[in-house]
């Protein structure tokens, strides 16, 4: 009653409270019919009275021209990949990279972790332990200011889905609050539920309680979460693959990547004219991206352009 006092004009406050309309709620589920009947108002004055209310509690409108420049996009440090993702990761939500062992995603995502340099990202391993002089080697090639602005990186490593889930829940959100972070990257999402579960009933619950949490996350702090996962066989006769855990995980996830390694021939200025293994990257969801894909290799100093 009290909201509807510092909203209400006067005169329709004094009539809606000897009707017994007492709530907000009330008034916008009533019935133009049942508020007449109530209160004996006329029409316009029950339309004003509706929408005072459901103007007052009705979320804030943002164009899509608003909301594309309030989002920012990550740059991973290969523009070839950066073009097919129309300018890098997009922050505000959740992105699953998946592909079969040694494509690269580990690569792509130490790479996006050291471009964010300064700003500050969160790499979550739950498998082997942080590559360090590799990520090292790409940073080198990847940070733009000096080795001391490059270190506001943090680093977990958690095995057990019960500690992940902890960490999201509590420890992330406390982080986030406290320090400046433009990406959280777990890699990988699928390590610590492929295994440890029987249950898998229970196993869906926390993974769309994952994927919420970390959505809710993105929206809240503006960040790129990044989730690196594994990959299943495909009992359809073809040689693709799908990502693990899913259709539990899958509907919690925004945009969706590919990466494939293959052998090809690249004529880069590097001498590198033989047979190479190259990598395809390849868009398979995005609601503002289209179904494409591109070619990268893999060198000492990280993911580049063929």
């Amino acid at each position: 009653m009290n909201i509807l006092k510092s909203i209400l004009p006067s005169r329709l406050l004094e009539v809606t409270e000897k009707a017994g309309i007492n709530t907000p709620k009330q008034i916008i589920i009533l019935s133009v019919w049942d508020i007449k009947k109530l209160t004996n108002l006329k029409h316009d004055d029950i339309m004003m009275l509706k929408n005072i209310v459901t103007q007052y509690f009705s979320p804030v409108s943002v164009s899509g021209d608003k909301l594309c420049k309030t989002e920012k996009n990550l740059k991973t440090g290969c523009t070839a990949i950066d073009n097919v993702l129309n300018g890098g990761f997009r922050t505000g939500t959740l992105t699953e990279i998946y592909g079969e062992s040694g494509t690269g995603k580990t690569q792509l995502v130490m790479q996006l972790a050291a471009q964010c340099g300064s700003d500050g990202s969160v790499f979550i391993c739950t498998e082997d332990l942080f590559p360090v002089k590799r990520f090292n080697q790409i940073r080198k090639n990847n940070c733009k200011t000096t080795d001391t602005d490059c270190n506001n990186m943090f680093i977990e490593h958690l095995t057990e889905a019960h500690e992940l889930m902890s960490c999201i829940r509590v420890r992330l959100p406390k982080l986030l609050n406290t320090n400046k972070v433009l990406a959280v990257i777990i890699d990988s999402v699928a390590g610590p539920f492929r295994s440890e579960y029987t249950d898998y009933v229970h196993r869906a619950e926390e993974l769309k309680e994952l994927g919420i949490l970390l959505y809710k996350l993105a929206q809240e702090y503006n960040i790129a979460v990044i989730c690196v996962n594994q990959v299943t066989a495909n009992f359809d006769n073809s040689d693709n693959v799908l990502p693990s855990l899913g259709l539990a995980w899958a509907n919690m996830v925004c945009y969706k990547l590919n990466i494939k390694k293959f052998t090809g021939v690249c004529n880069r200025p590097l001498g590198l004219h033989n047979d190479i293994t190259m990598r395809e990257l390849r868009v398979v969801n995005g609601p503002d991206l289209p179904s494409t894909g591109v070619k990268f290799i893999i060198t000492v100093n990280g993911v580049e352009n063929v």
